[in-house]
């Protein structure tokens, strides 16, 4: 009898898992529709985004990070693809790369987009391994844009929380609130606050689907909109 209500209550659990990061899902697909119908009429973006992982040893991996954004208002599409080496120093990381920056329909007569773009981050997990997170990220870029160098400084920091399900699968909502620093400028000239979820959907397979908006001091238009979803693959 003792193990027949185990056999219930591992299937009632089960189900319940899977209610749950359903439910998430569409509750992330919903946050992303809201968010794309209400930057209709405003200055808007949106971004897909792919991120392989490939593991050397338990402290050191390669990142390849490809994307595609899309900005509505100006009617711009870029493509993003890059490489980079992370290690792990407990609750430290750093990471250092390079990306390149292109505009993938550049309109006839114009010069087209092209950015060169060394990376360098450190990241800072004050609780490694908790159910509550709070990570921290400094990343320095270098960058020459059509050839023009300049540099820009950007610090964010996200709290999420954890929330398991079962086996190596996870939901993580966050929050992130991100500053940047710009040599053009020589002040903090961008603000930007998300909001998103990851869904952990093995070990292999983690899924970020998030909304944000920036405000730019030295911009002319409407706050930026954008919606974004990243799939990271660990091969």
């Amino acid at each position: 009898m003792r193990s027949r209500h185990l056999l219930i209550a591992s299937l009632v659990a089960r189900r319940l898992a899977r209610a749950t990061l359903v439910g998430a899902l569409l509750t992330a697909a919903t946050l992303l529709g809201t968010a794309r119908a209400a930057a209709q009429e405003a200055n808007s973006d949106g971004s897909f985004e792919v991120g392989l992982w490939k593991r050397l040893d338990p402290r050191d991996m390669l990142y390849f990070p490809f994307s595609i954004t899309r900005a509505d208002a100006v009617d711009h599409a870029e493509g993003l693809a890059g490489a980079s080496y992370d290690r792990v120093f407990g609750a430290w990381s750093a990471r250092v790369g390079y990306r390149y920056l292109w505009e993938l329909a550049p309109p006839v007569d114009v010069q087209p987009y092209r950015e060169h773009r060394a990376v360098a981050e450190l990241f800072a997990r004050p609780w490694p391994g908790a159910r509550f997170e709070l990570l921290d990220r400094t990343r320095l870029e270098l960058r020459w844009v059509d050839g023009v160098p300049s540099w820009r400084l950007r610090n964010r920091l996200r709290a999420g929380r954890t929330i398991g399900i079962r086996r190596a699968r996870s939901l993580l909502p966050y929050g992130s609130l991100e500053a940047t620093c710009d040599s053009r400028f020589r002040t903090v000239n961008r603000l930007r606050l998300s909001f998103g979820l990851a869904a952990k959907l093995s070990s292999r397979v983690l899924l970020d689907a998030y909304v944000a908006e920036q405000h730019d001091s030295r911009g002319d238009g409407a706050p930026l909109q954008s919606l974004g979803l990243t799939l990271n693959l660990t091969l």
